[in-house]
């Protein structure tokens, strides 16, 4: 909640506040299964006249804000127009047409397929990632022998249900389908189980249009060039029913290169506070990594046109700053493989007691020797957008809190929670200015 406040970013509602989860018939108590159906409900009680609003959803123990708002709005856009512009070139311009296929909803990506097994559809039949095929150098994508993380070479491909960014509608949509899944297994495991798998379904599905749209002509072209359809019979793979229209079709695709948020599990040798205006720390840490050449080198555009670090959320008219710092003077965690300064972290690494670094790294945040004067600050401030971005047509477009209260949070039934109700007794963790 502090990381959202002091970055900017809407005043949040707490799903599933206060609730408890005690029942023994269900795994974790319920609590897997709350994840789903909490949200769905708070989702129904959005009018349809809030369907075009912009949802960010994040697990509420272990995920940082890094960014500005304006950063993940327009990032948001970039990687649905990106991802739109493949699904034209993987299913061919007609069939996307015809069926309507784009994206709408992004949710982060890990290297590995977990909970499902390689023979089944959130594995086998998503996508490949956006990522170059070399991005970690010859190794990529294989098995290195490095037996703490088998991973670390491969490239992010598959569902972390840790965040997630869509339009309400499609969120609804998705909701819907998801608790479908959980109410015919009510101990199914996790909620990204069921992510994944509906990402799965959808990408098989998505090939089932592209073959109904091919001709004769295309289809020999296919064999000739050796692509294989993931339609085809294998004897490990758990195949699909081939379904008419669009059933399984919800807009998921997938923040490969983790512009959104940064999921740490697998993740764990990729990424390191840099400060941009330091070469040196740049150069140390690409050393510590064995990345070479470097090649973090300076920051995105979308990233030095925002907000500079400690000013207000919204600035008030007429108002001057001495202390004005900019994104290159602060550190940020960056990964050193793709350059990327994530909007968000997400701190889901657990291998040899890796979770601790919730509380051992929060003082390397930009903010953190100020964040009680940039939280009360922005409290205090004017009522304003949170993000300003361009749409596709280069006209500015604004985006407002539907909440119009600061300094806590609203529960999902509506009710307001001041932060001294919420988080008094955790100021001394969280400030750690006394």
């Amino acid at each position: 909640m502090l990381s959202a406040a002091v970055a900017g970013y809407p005043t949040p509602t707490l799903i599933n506040w206060g609730a408890k989860f005690d029942d023994k018939t269900l795994v974790a108590g319920g609590s897997h299964l709350a994840k789903i159906s909490g949200v769905l409900e708070y989702l129904r009680t959005l009018g349809p006249e809030r369907d075009d609003d912009l949802l960010l959803l994040v697990d509420g123990y272990d995920i940082w804000f890094q960014l500005r708002p304006s950063a993940l709005v327009s990032r948001f856009h970039a990687i649905n127009n990106e991802a739109n512009t493949r699904i034209q070139q993987t299913m061919g311009s007609k069939a996307a047409a015809a069926e309507g296929i784009t994206q709408d909803i992004i949710f982060s990506a890990q290297k590995r397929c977990w909970p499902w097994k390689p023979e089944d559809p959130p594995c086998y039949a998503v996508p490949q990632s956006s990522l170059p095929n070399d991005i970690y150098g010859p190794e990529t994508d294989t098995d290195i022998g490095f037996e703490k993380n088998p991973y670390v070479k491969f490239r992010q491909r598959y569902l972390n249900s840790g965040d997630a960014m869509g339009r309400v509608g499609a969120m609804k949509a998705l909701f819907e389908r998801a608790m479908e899944k959980a109410e015919k297994d009510r101990n199914f495991g996790s909620d990204q189980k069921i992510f994944s798998e509906i990402f799965g379904d959808q990408e098989f599905q998505r090939e089932v249009m592209r073959q109904r749209h091919r001709n004769v002509f295309q289809k020999m072209g296919d064999w000739l060039t050796g692509r294989n359809s993931i339609l085809n019979p294998q004897s490990e793979r758990h195949l699909r029913d081939h379904k008419g229209g669009k059933p399984d079709e919800f807009g998921i695709g997938l923040d490969y290169a983790s512009l959104l948020g940064h999921p740490t599990v697998f993740a764990e040798e990729d990424s390191a506070w840099v400060t941009y205006d330091d070469p040196k720390s740049i150069a140390q840490a690409s050393a510590e990594l064995k990345i070479a050449p470097v090649r973090v080198h300076d920051l995105a555009q979308d990233v030095t046109d925002s907000q500079p670090p400690f000013r207000p959320a919204v600035v008030a008219p007429g108002s001057s700053f001495s202390e004005d710092r900019t994104w290159r003077d602060v550190p940020l965690y960056t990964n050193m493989w793709t350059s990327v300064v994530p909007g968000l972290i997400h701190h889901n690494a657990h291998r040899d007691g890796l979770k601790s670094l919730r509380v051992s790294v929060w003082d390397r945040m930009w903010y953190f020797n100020h964040s009680r004067k940039l939280f009360e600050s922005n409290a205090a401030g004017p009522v304003g957008p949170v993000a300003v971005v361009h749409d596709d047509d280069g006209k500015e477009q604004a985006w407002w809190s539907p909440i119009a209260e600061k300094g806590g949070a609203k529960s999902d039934k509506g009710e307001w929670l001041p932060w001294d109700e919420l988080c008094q007794e955790f100021e001394g963790e969280v400030f750690r200015d006394n």
